[in-house]
């Protein structure tokens, strides 16, 4: 992240949703990662963005299989995105302990969530020190409850 200025402080502005991705390798192991910049991007077809730092355990799985699942995190859930940091373990410990659900592209989705939804990568950029995965939203749900933002979490990943 970059030191403090002008551009870095209005970025800390923007409201960021706060979520865990969730992948599997190609040997089937799964995995989730907290994230905060996504956003949908077309209706027609539902394409849903979502930024993974390069060197990340779920860039590999993406890579690897071409799915991904989102889970947006329930208000009050600070400790359970500080569990799939990056700072965290990767793999199967990071879902040790929490009920998870899986759909048709085996990524893992949290019972907890707010809302989820997966999806086949349709396209890939890197314009910096993280891959922007562009994928096509095949299926989801609505649970209940309120979904969280990174500002809610007092914690910040943006600047």
């Amino acid at each position: 992240m970059a030191d403090s200025d002008p551009a870095s402080d209005a970025l800390l502005g923007v409201v960021y949703g706060l979520a865990v991705v969730g992948s599997v390798s190609a040997e089937g192991e799964p995995n989730g990662m907290t994230a905060n910049w996504m956003t949908q991007v077309s209706f027609d077809p539902r394409v849903f963005a979502v930024a993974v730092q390069d060197t990340a355990h779920t860039r590999q799985n993406i890579d690897a299989t071409g799915v991904f699942s989102i889970s947006v995190l329930p208000e009050g859930s600070k400790e359970l995105s500080l569990k799939f940091t990056a700072k965290s373990t990767s793999g199967e410990g990071r879902l040790e302990g929490e009920p998870v659900s899986t759909y048709e592209t085996g990524a893992p989705v949290l019972d907890a969530a707010t809302a989820w939804f997966e999806c086949r990568v349709v396209g890939q950029s890197q314009p910096g020190d993280h891959v922007v995965y562009f994928g096509q939203v095949i299926g989801g749900g609505a649970g209940s409850g309120t979904s969280t933002t990174l500002r809610d979490t007092g914690m910040s990943y943006a600047g």
